[in-house]
């Protein structure tokens, strides 16, 4: 079997790596952007990469998965909308073939990510489950009886943005009302924590910080974790994650996943992730569901989305 390129297209560079039919990840390398020239800069130097190495190209690799941010139409691969690469309408399939002279299969970076996870990390013991890459922004994937739903346009997982009912604290940048991205991700609960602050000089969760207008969210986990978890600090991140709980809540009653799969840089909180979620979502789901909820920390971490976008391109026709 011919190894499979596997290219995640970030902002201002990209993660390379080869895969094989089992999912183990040869060698890997990253490629800066030249985004006036994306496709031919990443081409060529791809291209020399896989030289420097020792591959070659037309001989070894047999097909090219690219993953992406953004509304991402998987059936024509066409990028309809990606705000951090500045592309509208953009059909990379078509442009990527013309460049690569092989197959090529593009998918969204998150659906890759859970497909990863799916493929050979955490996830591979379920079959359905609900992924949530949460970071500094929030996206998602519903994989069920072994195959991903990726809607009809490929735009499904964007647990982000919408609802109107998750939370009214916070606006979005998107417009949209009840978003839970600007509340329960990294950068909203940095910002929950500044504002709650701000509002409140003398909240009891500020004597553990030196400066509290520019708090991390790093610096939130290690706090947390060295002073021993203070439920002054418990209390904070329970309000922030309570949108993105009652999200996994309306998830799970939805459509009965044997597992969530948590990624992203919000699992820097651990185990102690996973127990605020068990405890706040008792309020949302009924019994049944909550004595047979899995939730589970993904384990690939930043190879997943290269691994999930090889599993595609190797198993394009059972995913539709």
């Amino acid at each position: 079997m011919k190894l499979v390129l596997a290219i995640e297209i970030g902002i201002t560079s990209s993660k390379v790596g080869l895969v094989n039919q089992y999912g183990d990840l040869q060698a890997k390398f990253s490629v800066d952007h030249d985004l006036d020239n994306l496709l031919p800069n990443l081409y060529n130097k791809i291209i020399e990469g896989l030289e420097a190495i020792g591959i070659n190209y037309e001989k070894e690799v047999e097909k090219v998965g690219i993953a992406m941010g953004g509304y991402v139409d998987h059936i024509f691969g066409i990028i309809k909308f990606s705000a951090n690469l500045q592309l509208t309408n953009y059909n990379v399939k078509e442009e990527a073939e013309k460049l690569f002279n092989k197959p090529i299969f593009v998918v969204n970076d998150a659906n890759a990510s859970a497909l990863g996870e799916f493929w050979i990390g955490v996830a591979k013991q379920f079959d359905s489950i609900i992924f949530y890459y949460i970071d500094k922004g929030i996206g998602g994937s519903v994989i069920t009886e072994g195959k991903l739903a990726p809607g009809a346009r490929g735009f499904a997982g964007e647990f982000g943005h919408g609802g109107g009912i998750f939370q009214t604290k916070y606006p979005c940048p998107c417009g949209l009302e009840g978003c839970i991205e600007p509340m329960s991700s990294t950068s909203g609960i940095e910002n929950h924590f500044k504002i709650s602050f701000k509002n409140k000089r003398n909240h009891p969760a500020a004597k553990f910080f030196k400066n509290k207008e520019e708090i991390t969210f790093n610096e939130i986990v290690e706090v947390f974790k060295k002073e021993e978890y203070p439920v002054e600090i418990k209390d904070l991140l329970e309000e922030a994650l309570e949108p993105i709980i009652m999200h996994m809540a309306l998830m799970i009653n939805a459509l009965d996943p044997e597992a969530i799969i948590l990624s992203g840089e919000l699992t820097l909180l651990g185990d102690k992730l996973i127990e605020i979620i068990k405890t706040k979502i008792k309020k949302y789901i009924i019994d049944m569901f909550l004595e047979e909820l899995t939730i589970e920390i993904a384990e690939l971490g930043d190879d997943s989305t290269m691994i999930g976008s090889a599993y595609y391109a190797l198993n394009d026709w059972k995913i539709f």
